[in-house]
């Protein structure tokens, strides 16, 4: 199984995909852990982005081979990349869900006003403006969580969407 998990920084993809990868006892793929293995001062440049994103399909592609279900963590802001992830898992012969993460956008600049330099993400407030611009519309079924509910609650959201 392969769950894309897509939605604005600072909405809390990450602390869902962790969350769901405990759960499903699944490999979290992370763009931002990718990204600092990758470049330990990110520019967030295209260029970057686009390497960023074909490391991941790299690693989750080989996961999926091996049969481990996979969490993708990423802004997942263009359709191209979502569809190039659903693609690997229906080559995988798996199933592939997409959640997107949605919270107020007064919270998300709390959080992101709060986040710590050098941290895992480096994504600020200029960086979620700018994907926000960009953010193309998702096409296809897939589940809006609100980061603002409680762990239990968006885990429990995911299990009925996905069918577990």
């Amino acid at each position: 199984m392969l769950i894309i998990i897509c939605g604005l920084p600072g909405s809390g993809k990450t602390t869902l995909a962790k969350s769901l990868s405990k759960r499903f006892e699944a490999v979290h793929v992370s763009s931002d852990i990718t990204r600092k293995r990758m470049y330990p001062k990110p520019s967030y440049s295209e260029e970057e982005k686009a390497s960023v994103y074909a490391g991941m399909v790299d690693e989750t592609k080989e996961h999926l081979r091996q049969g481990r279900d996979v969490i993708a963590d990423a802004t997942f802001y263009r359709e191209n990349e979502r569809q190039k992830f659903l693609s690997l898992a229906v080559d995988a012969g798996t199933g592939a869900f997409v959640i997107m993460t949605v919270l107020a956008e007064e919270e998300i600049m709390k959080r992101l006003a709060r986040r710590k330099k050098g941290g895992i993400s480096d994504a600020d407030i200029s960086v979620y403006f700018k994907v926000k611009g960009l953010f193309e519309p998702l096409v296809g079924k897939h589940l809006a969580v609100d980061s603002a509910l409680g762990e239990r609650d968006k885990v429990r959201m995911v299990q009925e969407f996905i069918g577990r």
